[in-house]
């Protein structure tokens, strides 16, 4: 199991890992979730147990601000600089490297301040953190209105494997 305490640093150890990216780049692309807000699912589960309503309220704002007004603009920018009949010069991939830097760097950004909305909450991590961080992104799921199906099932076993090996 992970045992990094920061969110950030949790959540760049847990994307590295076994099919954890691929996983949540579907999540992402074909579903339309915020990878923070999975990887959140986990790290919460791991070190809190399962996210209440209050907390939800605080993360989905955090996500839907960050998410439609920064990072999801600057990853189009980019994927479009990467596009195929687009045709990069140097100066343009340089770009195309700034703006992928200032994506990540808003993506943790965006982590920092979903950490910081837990202030206050208790450390008490449940026996089982894997049954929290199961129940945590089956509930940001249905917040979503997604329907669990088994694509959806196999993506979360990945990354719920590379969380809890």
């Amino acid at each position: 199991m992970l045992k990094q305490t920061d969110f950030p640093a949790y959540s760049i150890a847990l994307y590295s890992s076994g099919k954890v990216e691929g996983s949540c780049l579907r999540l992402q692309d074909e579903y339309g979730l915020d990878v923070n807000a999975v990887l959140f699912c986990y790290w919460f589960g791991t070190r809190h147990g399962v996210i209440g309503e209050d907390l939800w309220t605080r993360i989905d704002e955090i996500s839907r601000q960050w998410q439609s007004r920064l990072i999801r603009p600057l990853r189009e920018a980019r994927r479009w600089l990467k596009s195929p009949g687009f045709e990069p010069d140097q100066e343009k991939r340089e770009l195309r490297e700034r703006i992928k830097a200032d994506e990540i760097a808003a993506e943790l950004l965006q982590q920092r301040m979903m950490q910081k909305a837990c202030a206050g909450f208790v450390n008490s991590a449940p026996a089982e953190a894997a049954e929290a961080a199961r129940r945590n992104a089956e509930a940001l799921l249905e917040r979503r209105g997604i329907a669990i199906d088994d694509e959806i099932r196999d993506l979360l076993a990945a990354i719920s494997s590379a969380a809890f090996a």
